[in-house]
């Protein structure tokens, strides 16, 4: 093997290398932990009474929910998804709904749900039009 032919390899390779090495850089995520890449879960924590959620791709940007206990709160859903959503709080996974149902946002539409003062606890949020967008509602106080 000549000396032109190994260095045409070795760029090769070295070529190959770097390109896979871009391609895997750019499906990795976010690697923010504040902000997580969809699907991904995240805490969201009410602050001055309130706290956002997204929807998008079928998931919701946090899996939990940091509330303090005694304090009314009011969740606003951001629907960036093609697919209506909602948000209901129940007393856990199949328990009792707490409160109304949250009202249906649909496609770029943002809707608001008031939540009572929850006591102390670990409770339970869903999509009810999509059960498997769900997560916990931790509230500590």
């Amino acid at each position: 093997m000549n000396q032109t032919s190994f260095a045409l390899r070795r760029g090769a390779l070295i070529t190959l290398i770097l390109l896979v090495a871009s391609v895997l850089a750019a499906c990795s995520g976010n690697s923010d932990a504040s902000e997580p890449a969809d699907g991904d879960g995240g805490t969201a924590t009410v602050a001055d009474g309130a706290v956002e959620i997204t929807a998008e791709g079928l998931a919701f940007d946090a899996s939990t929910i940091e509330a303090a206990a005694g304090e009314a709160f009011t969740i606003t859903l951001v629907n960036n998804d093609s697919a209506p959503h909602n948000i209901s709080i129940y007393t856990e996974e199949g328990g009792d709904l707490l409160g109304e149902a949250g009202a249906t946002a649909e496609a770029g539409q943002t809707v608001t749900l008031d939540v009572a003062a929850l006591d102390a606890g670990t409770y339970y949020f869903q999509c009810d039009i999509h059960p498997d967008m769900n997560g916990t509602v931790v509230v500590s106080g």
